[in-house]
């Protein structure tokens, strides 16, 4: 990986990981359907311009570059990668950002890889290897580890939560499968922009319904959904896909593993969250986990 790119992959996992610190921020005075909508809209406003790009091309340059699909079929599954990668986690995200530390929530999202390999088991036949199922026990241990303190009290607003954003990770692995079985040869960026502008049309009526919830927004709020909207979410997708153009998938899975160190570090920093021994030692498994279901460790030949 050229040192440009290298840059570009700390820039997006810093970017992504600072979207748990916006998310708490705003949460302290955004309700859930507020805050998950406002974001969809703000991202949706962002990478408009990406998705009319493709849609006034759609007449003569078909959005499945391959011809396999009609525009029409093409839009339904992308509705679905809305609704599973978009519109419902970004709602569980916003519930949970309420009530937990985002340096925890940045750790719980990394386990988004171990849904994806054990979907990908269970649904769409792909076999696991004793690699793969090695790793999800480890993952799914430091889940647990990391959850420990939680699991112990009643079912309150903390563990639900948690709940709620191994829900949302499930529905990414859900979601990239379902992907990239059904939208070979489309564009990921028209994919990206596609499905964040249909989430926003769903959301539209909550949307204008929570548009007097902003006069109230002090400035620190404000800034903080504005950039959760148009940088964490909207224009990450560019620099996330840019990545992949130029070094590859398997690089680009690199922001797995840097995202919770930056969720985690800009938590402490700003929030004064503290790092305690579930976070470290609950988090290093799920790492772990990933690492070896995804293959980091698999020697690979030149």
């Amino acid at each position: 990986m050229k040192p440009q790119h290298f840059l570009e992959l700390l820039l997006l996992s810093a970017i992504w990981g600072a979207s748990f610190l916006f998310m708490r921020i705003t949460a302290s005075e955004l309700n859930t359907f507020a805050l998950a909508s406002f974001r969809m809209a703000i991202a949706a406003l962002t990478l408009s311009p990406l998705f009319f790009h493709f849609w006034l091309k759609r007449a003569r340059q078909p959005l499945s570059i391959n011809n396999s699909m009609s525009n029409k079929q093409v839009i339904k599954h992308i509705f679905v990668v809305s609704l599973t990668n978009a519109t419902i986690p970004m709602y569980l995200f916003a519930y949970a950002a309420a009530n937990i530390n985002a340096g925890f929530a940045s750790i719980l999202n990394a386990t988004t890889p171990l849904w994806g390999a054990l979907i990908a088991g269970l649904l769409f036949a792909n076999k696991l290897s004793k690699a793969s199922l090695l790793g999800l026990c480890i993952g799914f241990i430091g889940v647990v580890l990391l959850s420990s303190n939680k699991l112990k009290g009643d079912l309150d607003a903390e563990l639900m939560s948690v709940y709620a954003i191994v829900a949302a990770t499930g529905l990414y692995g859900f979601s990239a499968n379902y992907a990239k079985h059904n939208l070979q040869g489309v564009k990921p960026l028209f994919i990206a922009s596609a499905s964040l502008f249909l989430g926003a049309m769903v959301t539209l009526p909550l949307t204008l319904l929570s548009l007097p919830h902003l006069y109230f927004l002090s400035t620190d709020a404000a800034l903080s959904l504005l950039a959760l909207g148009a940088l964490s979410t909207g224009i990450a997708y560019i620099f996330y896909y840019r990545i992949i153009e130029h070094s590859g998938p398997t690089k680009a899975m690199m922001v797995t593993y840097l995202i919770p160190i930056f969720g985690v570090f800009l938590g402490w920093l700003f929030l004064q969250e503290s790092i305690t021994p579930e976070i470290i030692y609950g988090g290093c498994l799920i790492l772990l986990g990933v690492a070896i279901t995804t293959g980091a460790f698999t020697k690979r030949r030149v």
